[in-house]
C-alpha cells in the first residue's frame, strides 16, 4: 500500500524573517530524529472508555469529495471512512496487524493469496457478506476506466476472483509480499456489490452512500456542512460495539475556527488539531489534548534536475543549511522531531533493531556554513534561483519556504518564494505543466502502515510521484527486492542499502516527522493516539471513562 501525499496542512502565521522563526542564522539541524526540547510527551493510546454517549461531535478540516473508497485519498474522507468501511485485515493502535473480514489468509506459493472470509458478517442494508462482494471491491481497483487512487497496490494483481462461498483468491503477475499488508488499508475496503452498482456514479456521493461491515453506517450527509454517522447494531464484531450512538462530523476549514469550537465545548474532538493553537488546548480545563507517533515524513521535494539543483554537491549544501529545529518550532510549536531520510522512524514495522542501527549511521542533514559553503564554490553557484512553491492556505509552508529561503542565500544560492492558491498547489502533484518553473515544493507523507518501501517506491525510476525523475538503477533493484521478500530481516537490509542513496541524492530532502495530536473534550476517552486513524475504526472506541 503507497503512502500518499496529504494536501492538508496545520495552519501556522506566516512569518517572514528568519530571526523572527527563532530559526539560526547557523543552519544545521543536529540530532535529528530527537524530539527537541519542550517537545510534548508521547503517547499509544488514551484509557479505555467505559461508558456511552449520545453523539460524538468531531472536526473535519474540509468536506470529502468522495467517501467511495477508490476515491479516498486524503485525510477527511479516511478518516470517516474507517469507522464505516472494512478491509480484509485490520491496523490495530499499536500497528500491529489482525484478521478482520478475512478470518485468516495463506500464502500457498509467492505469486498466490487465499482469502478466507468471515462468516454471518452482516453489510449495513442488512445483506449477508459473500467472497462475491469482497471479489467486486476489490477487483474495481483493477478497472482502469474507475481510475482508482490505488492503482500502484494492485499493479502486480493478474485476477482477484471468488473462488468459494466464502474464499477468494488473488494471483499475483510476480511475487508482492507488501500486497497483504495492503489488504489492511483503505486500499482493502469492502462494499456490497448489489447496492454499489445500484447506485451507480451516485456511489460514496452524498445521495449514493456505501454499503459497508463497520461499527458505524452513514445516515446522513448533509452537503457544505456535516456528515452523520449512526451506530449499526447488526456490527458483527460485538466486543469492538461502538460507544458513541451517532457521530457527527463538522466541516470547518478555519483552522482558528476549529480551535475555538473545542475550547468552548461545541467540538467533542478533533485529529489533526492546528499547530498554532497547541498552547491553548495544553492549557484548558475543557479537555485534553494528547499526542502519539506518527510515520509521517514532511520533506522538500526536489522536481527539476536540469534547474539550480541539478548538482546533488548543491542539494546537500541547501539541506545542511537548514534549521530544522528552528522550524519544529516555528511551524509545529514543538510537536516533531528531526528527520535524517525521507522514511521517518514511526515505519519500522519490523526489525527494528536493523532499522534503526542504519538510521542512527546516516549523516546528520545539519552542517557547518563552511562545509556548506565549500559545497556550493566547488559545484558553482547557479546563477538561476531556486524556486520554492508555496500556498499560505497550508500556512506551515510560508514558514518553512522562508526558511529554505533564508539558508540557501546564506551559502551564495539564489532563491525565490513562489506562492499559489491552494487549487494551483494542489495541481502540483499531479500535472508536470504546472510544475514548470518550479524546482522546489512540499507534502508530508503519511504511510497506511509502518513499513519504509512504501515511501522509498516512489523514488524509484518513472514513479508518478518522482518529480524530478531522478533515475538509479542499484536503488529501484533494491527496493523491488524489498517489495518481493516475505523475509522482514532481508527487507531491512534492503531498505537500508536504498536508504543510503536516497539520503545521498536528496532527491527528496527531509525535514521533520509531526507528531500525532488528538484533542478530546474533558470527560470522553479511549481514541488511540498513534498515527492508524485513517484506517481503525477509532471512533467506536470513544466514550466517557471512569472518572467522567
Amino acid at each position: 500500500m503507497p503512502a500518499r501525499p496529504r494536501t492538508r496542512r496545520t495552519a501556522l502565521v506566516a512569518l517572514a524573517a528568519c530571526t523572527a522563526l527563532t530559526l539560526s542564522a547557523c543552519g544545521g539541524g543536529a540530532n535529528a530524529g530527537n524530539p527537541a526540547a519542550g517537545a510534548p510527551q508521547l503517547t499509544r493510546s488514551l484509557p479505555p472508555a467505559t461508558g456511552d454517549i449520545h453523539t460524538l461531535n468531531w472536526a473535519l478540516y474540509a468536506e470529502p469529495s468522495s467517501l467511495d473508497p477508490l476515491y479516498s485519498n486524503d485525510f477527511p474522507p479516511l478518516e470517516v471512512l474507517a469507522n464505516v468501511c472494512e478491509s480484509l485485515l485490520k491496523i490495530n493502535p499499536d500497528f500491529s496487524f489482525q484478521p478482520s473480514l478475512a478470518a485468516s489468509w495463506k500464502n500457498p506459493d509467492p505469486r498466490t493469496w487465499v482469502y478466507r472470509i468471515r462468516d454471518g458478517v452482516k453489510l449495513h442494508s442488512g445483506s449477508r457478506l459473500t467472497a462475491e462482494d469482497v471479489a467486486y471491491s476489490l477487483g474495481r481497483n483493477l478497472d482502469k476506466k474507475l481510475g482508482s487512487y490505488y492503482g500502484a497496490v494492485y499493479q502486480n494483481v493478474e485476477s482477484i476472483k471468488a473462488t468459494g462461498a466464502l474464499e477468494v483468491t488473488v494471483r499475483l503477475k510476480k511475487p508482492d509480499a507488501l500486497f497483504n499488508q495492503a489488504m489492511a488499508t483503505a486500499a482493502g475496503r469492502i462494499m456490497g456489490k448489489a447496492a454499489s452498482e445500484k447506485a451507480g456514479k451516485k456511489l460514496g456521493r452524498p445521495t449514493g452512500g456505501v454499503d459497508c461491515t463497520g461499527p458505524f453506517a452513514l445516515a446522513h450527509w448533509a452537503t457544505g456542512k456535516s456528515i452523520t454517522l449512526n451506530r449499526f447494531d447488526g456490527y458483527w464484531n460485538t466486543k469492538h460495539r461502538a460507544r458513541a450512538e451517532k457521530v457527527q462530523f463538522e466541516f470547518i476549514r478555519d483552522p482558528a475556527a476549529r480551535v475555538t469550537a473545542m475550547l468552548s465545548g461545541e467540538l467533542d474532538g478533533s485529529w489533526f488539531v492546528p499547530a498554532p493553537g497547541y498552547a491553548k488546548l495544553r492549557n484548558t480545563d475543557q479537555g485534553k489534548l494528547s499526542f502519539g507517533r506518527s510515520g509521517g515524513s514532511y520533506v522538500a521535494m526536489v522536481t527539476d534536475l536540469k534547474g539550480p539543483l541539478a548538482d546533488v554537491r548543491i542539494r546537500r549544501a541547501l539541506s545542511m543549511a537548514i534549521d530544522r529545529r528552528g522550524i519544529i518550532e516555528a511551524a509545529a510549536s514543538n510537536a516533531a522531531e528531526p528527520l535524517k531520510a525521507p522514511a521517518a522512524p514511526g515505519t519500522w514495522g519490523y526489525d527494528q533493531g536493523k532499522l534503526k542501527q542504519a538510521y542512527a549511521a546516516l549523516p546528520e542533514p545539519g552542517g557547518s556554513p563552511s562545509q556548506a559553503k565549500k559545497l556550493v564554490k566547488e559545484a558553482g553557484a547557479p546563477n538561476k534561483p531556486i524556486v520554492i512553491a508555496v500556498t499560505s492556505s497550508q500556512s506551515e509552508m510560508p514558514v518553512i519556504g522562508t526558511e529554505i529561503k533564508r539558508a540557501a542565500e546564506s551559502i551564495g544560492l539564489k532563491a525565490t518564494i513562489k506562492t499559489l492558491p491552494a487549487d494551483n498547489y494542489n495541481a502540483l502533484y499531479s500535472d508536470a505543466k504546472a510544475r514548470k518553473g518550479i524546482d522546489l515544493l512540499f507534502s508530508l507523507w503519511q504511510p497506511d502502515y509502518p513499513d519504509p518501501t512504501q515511501i522509498y517506491q516512489y523514488l524509484q525510476s518513472g514513479n508518478t510521484f518522482n518529480f524530478a525523475q531522478w533515475s538509479d538503477p542499484t536503488f529501484d533493484r533494491l527496493i523491488n527486492e524489498a517489495g518481493a521478500t516475505t523475509d522482514t530481516t532481508r527487507r531491512a537490509q534492503l531498505v537500508a542499502q536504498a536508504q543510503k542513496i536516497a539520503v545521498d541524492q536528496n532527491i527528496w530532502i527531509p525535514l521533520y516527522a509531526p507528531f500525532n495530536p488528538v484533542y478530546l473534550k474533558k470527560g470522553l476517552t479511549g481514541a488511540p493516539t498513534t498515527s492508524v486513524q485513517l484506517s481503525y475504526p477509532w471512533a467506536a472506541d470513544i466514550g466517557t471513562g471512569p472518572a467522567s
